[in-house]
Formats: C-alpha cells, structure tokens, sequence
C-alpha cells in the first residue's frame, strides 16, 4: 500500500473526523482483498477496487453523545467477508443494482454495502437504509447521526 500521504482520500477523511475518538487506518492488501472478493463470488470492478484501495481497513469508532452507546463503523475485509453472499444478492435486487459488502455498523451488526451508484447502504434484519452517497459523505452522516433512518 503507498504511504498515507500519497492517499488523498484518507487525509480527508482524517481531517473529517477530527474530534472523533477512535479512527484507525490499516494496510490494505489489494491483491488479498480481490481475491478474497472473487472466490466469495462477488464481481470486482474498478469501483470496488477503488473503494478498497481509498477506504479499506478502515475503523471509526465514537460515544454517541444521544445514547451513550459506543458506536462503530469497521470497513474490514474480514468484516465484509462475514456477511453472508446470499443475502448480498437479496439485498441488490431489492435495491434494483449491484452492491457488495465492505464492513458492519453498530452494535447490530449491519451489513455495510457500497452499491454501484456510490451509495453507502446498512442492511440487515430490519431493512436497508441509505447512509450516504459516497463514503466521505456516509460517515459524515453517520458520525452526525443525520441519515435517513427510513427503511426500504
């Protein structure tokens, strides 16, 4: 992986998340990562591979100041790969486009899902909700707390 410094998006991330109390970048193996993604059966397309390559390995984690609740949002490859593939296709059909896991959110565990519009989405027992449009914006929204609670 090249040095933080030569990844723009991780910077602005960083920068995003002032004040937040946990944010933890690791090293992304991308070679691991589209292997692990094409032998769970996922397609791996360049929007993947970017995703992967800007925001994987990637955990925030911070006290909900409304709940006292730690909250957590961890875009691992290991948290991507638990979610079962099965419930990846459901999820894309009911969103009527291609989606791929990246991570889990929340105590609940929801599945964290990069759809191919750019869209942020957690899915899980309850539904889909729609976190944000790119990711930058889905964590923004979701360390706020200001995304669209509505399930689809």
């Amino acid at each position: 992986m090249s040095s933080q410094t030569e990844q723009p998006e991780r910077e602005a991330l960083r920068a995003l998340l002032t004040g937040v109390e946990r944010v933890e970048f690791g090293e992304v193996d991308l070679e691991a990562a589209v292997a692990a993604y094409t032998k769970a059966g996922y397609e791996v397309t360049d929007h993947l591979r970017e995703f992967l390559k800007n925001y994987g390995e990637i955990v925030v984690g911070w006290t909900s100041p409304r709940t006292g609740e730690e909250m957590v949002l961890s875009v691992t490859l290991e948290e991507a790969m638990d979610v079962y593939p099965p419930n990846v296709r459901s999820y894309s059909r009911q969103l009527g486009m291609k989606a791929v896991p990246v991570g889990v959110a929340m105590e609940t565990e929801e599945n964290v899902l990069l759809v191919e519009n750019g869209d942020i989405v957690f899915a899980g027992d309850a539904g889909m909700q729609r976190v944000g449009n790119g990711f930058e914006e889905a964590v923004k929204a979701f360390v706020s707390s200001t995304w669209d609670k509505t399930f689809f």
